[in-house]
């Protein structure tokens, strides 16, 4: 019997059970005249399954090392931004701020500016040059 064939034989049994309810004594006289060994066949339906879950988990765990190894890249190609007093920190958040687009929304999420932190306004300047296309760029400059 070819696959195809086989295949469209089962379907049809499967269709055709669902309209009969087939009792327990029914099944285990379908299981002798078949010959099939049930706990072989269960040993051997469970095998397969944990071989292809085996297999999804390997490619889930290739899919994110090769995420991780990206970013990774990503985030080690990022422009370090250099040392600077809070007071030019301000000045480059601010002369950032003046260069971006009047059409594009800047929101910086800080009450009191002038309150910010020196790490939280690297992180400001660092998103600033993002938001221009300047991350991959070396801008020791003032602006």
């Amino acid at each position: 019997m070819s696959n195809s064939k086989t295949i469209t034989e089962v379907e049809l049994l499967v269709e055709a059970l669902d309209d009969v309810p087939v009792d327990d004594a029914d099944g285990q006289a379908a299981i002798k005249r078949l010959g099939i060994d049930v706990k072989s066949w269960t040993a051997s339906v469970r095998a397969k399954v944990t071989e292809a879950e085996v297999k999804q988990r390997k490619v889930r765990f290739s899919q994110a090392t090769k995420e991780y190894t990206a970013e990774v890249e990503r985030l080690s190609a990022r422009v370090a931004e250099p040392v600077r007093s809070v007071d030019e920190q301000r000045r480059r958040v601010k002369a950032l701020l003046a260069r971006a687009p009047r059409e594009t929304a800047v929101s910086m999420h800080f009450h009191k500016f002038d309150q910010a932190t020196a790490e939280e306004l690297t992180e400001m300047i660092r998103s600033l040059r993002h938001l221009l296309g300047e991350d991959t760029d070396d801008h020791d400059d003032e602006g």
